[in-house]
């Protein structure tokens, strides 16, 4: 019987050597499994600084284009502005070279002098009527009496 506890122990002993080398084996598997993800995908916290980056520099990009686009409008808005003054000059210049003098300015003051300025009488403005009005008629007035 002595010999059957001693097998038995041996046979322990391999089962148990044998888990622990399981174990072993599994937890370098593990650890080799999680160097190399951790190689080719990167921890969390380093995908959020990245994100992060990225979202920023989206941002400063999509800026820097609205500057762009509004200083371009702008620009236009300038070129558009001087063409149409100058225009207007042009027009004015053409303007004023079709058109001759008649008379000298200084005729034409004397003659405004010697007009005599024309008065509407109160009995021509009282028998013009506003829009919508009817004329008033004068009243009759009673003839006096004598005594």
């Amino acid at each position: 019987m002595a010999q059957k506890r001693d097998i038995q122990k041996k046979i322990e002993r391999l089962i148990e050597r044998a888990q622990d080398d399981l174990l072993d084996a599994s937890r370098q598997l593990a650890n080799g499994i999680s160097h190399e993800t951790e190689r080719i995908v990167p921890p969390v916290s380093k995908d959020i600084e990245r994100i992060v980056d990225d979202v920023f520099d989206f941002a400063e990009r999509v800026v820097k284009g609205q500057r762009r686009m509004v200083n371009d409008v702008v620009k236009a808005l300038n070129e558009q502005t001087d063409r149409a003054e100058q225009a207007g000059k042009d027009a004015t210049r053409r303007i004023t070279r079709k058109v001759a003098p008649k008379r000298s300015t200084s005729a034409a003051k004397s003659r405004a002098r010697r007009a005599p300025a024309t008065k509407v009488t109160a009995k021509k403005a009282s028998a013009k009527t506003r829009p919508g009005t009817a004329a008033k008629r004068p009243r009759a007035t009673a003839a006096p009496v004598e005594r």
